[in-house]
């Protein structure tokens, strides 16, 4: 048997027992299976499925370059989501009267996670994972969060996990007393706060090629999840852009939807807000453009999963006036910007590029 030492991840659906006991089987079944598939597809390395237990999905990882607690919380809030969507979508598409249709929003999301030591034994065709913290992931299922914090859709963190996680803001603290583990400190997040936070206070913005003035890719041989954080963490972007310094204002204390961001450069400064912000697919940001600081240019970084990796396709939108209706073209501009970009980018991504060649684990472990 190979002991590891990792992560391991429940998503769990609350509410389930309830929801089977009290609606037709018919049609209840399916609706679980829709809400826990949409998990299972979610899920991606750097976690690995492990298995599915009725109401639950069950994760684990053994990657020592798994991304911070920030990206964990990212992984997280895209499981829910997801999640949401799909109940959403199911109660927006149905006008069946019975009981499992009309109760679908009855059921909820929470995940555990724990950090620890695990052994993978092969049995058969079967794979499974044991030890004392495979079972204390198992015990955080059942605790009083909901009625000490009044948080129905959670993340409940360890303070294992929590610790290896670098201590993430955001969180609300929380113990329970487990029979022979004793008094276990956790942390507790808010999904569904998440959710609505993003859902409410988004508005799509995405530069495709076309609609650009520059645009380049370059392919990477990490997750998708791996490239995100590389890409919005501070301190990567102070590595492979080649900063002198990159300061993060955001209420959480981490990059998400409506972060500002100051880098500083050799050559001038940068201001920009994350403006639109869909996990592990794109992210677009809004920048005060440095030539010209009453107009604006928006950006988008998009993530497309490709055999081997992650392809990046970075796209600069035009120059315009965020006081001008008309959207009017500054054609002089946007020179200027493609007149730094382009050469910054044709050095940024390659060095990237090779840095991550000679070692994977550099820019996730903060160089």
């Amino acid at each position: 048997m190979a002991s590891h030492r990792g992560y391991l991840l429940i998503a769990d659906l609350s509410g389930y027992t309830a929801y089977l006991t009290t609606t037709e089987m018919a049609h209840a079944n399916p609706v679980i299976m829709s809400l826990l598939e949409v998990l299972v597809a979610r899920l991606g390395d750097p976690l690995h499925l492990w298995r599915m237990e009725g109401d639950a999905v069950l994760a684990y990882t053994t990657d020592k370059d798994f991304p911070s607690g920030d990206t964990f919380l990212s992984i997280c809030e895209e499981l829910y989501t997801a999640f949401a969507a799909r109940r959403q979508n199911i109660q927006s598409n149905t006008s069946c009267p019975c009981r499992a249709c009309a109760q679908v929003g009855d059921l909820d999301l929470k995940m555990l996670v724990h950090y620890g030591e695990f052994q993978e034994m092969q049995i058969g065709p079967m794979r499974d994972i044991s030890g004392p913290d495979v079972i204390l992931v198992h015990r955080l299922c059942k605790t009083g969060v909901k009625e000490a914090t009044g948080i129905r859709s959670y993340a409940m963190m360890s303070g294992a996990a929590f610790e290896a996680m670098g201590k993430p803001q955001g969180l609300v603290e929380y113990s329970e007393s487990f029979e022979h583990f004793g008094e276990v400190p956790l942390h507790v997040y808010d999904l569904a706060a998440a959710w609505h936070r993003l859902r409410d206070g988004r508005e799509r913005v995405y530069i495709a090629e076309e609609d650009g003035i520059l645009t380049t890719r370059i392919r990477l041989a990490l997750s998708p999840a791996k490239v995100w954080e590389i890409l919005v963490a501070p301190q990567s972007k102070t590595v492979w852009m080649g900063l002198k310094a990159v300061n993060l204002d955001a209420d959480l204390g981490r990059p998400g939807m409506g972060a500002a961001y100051h880098c500083i450069h050799a050559e001038a400064e940068f201001h920009f807000k994350v403006v639109d912000w869909e996990p592990f697919r794109y992210f677009s940001n809004q920048f005060v453009v440095f030539a010209d600081t009453s107009l604006r240019h928006d950006e988008t970084y998009e993530l497309t999963a490709v055999e081997g990796g992650t392809e990046i396709r970075y796209t600069t939108g035009p120059v315009y006036d965020p006081e001008d209706p008309e959207r009017a073209r500054h054609p002089e501009v946007d020179a200027v910007l493609v007149g730094f970009y382009g050469p910054g980018y044709d050095h940024w991504f390659p060095e990237l590029q090779r840095n991550v060649v000679e070692d994977p684990g550099a820019y996730v472990r903060g160089g």
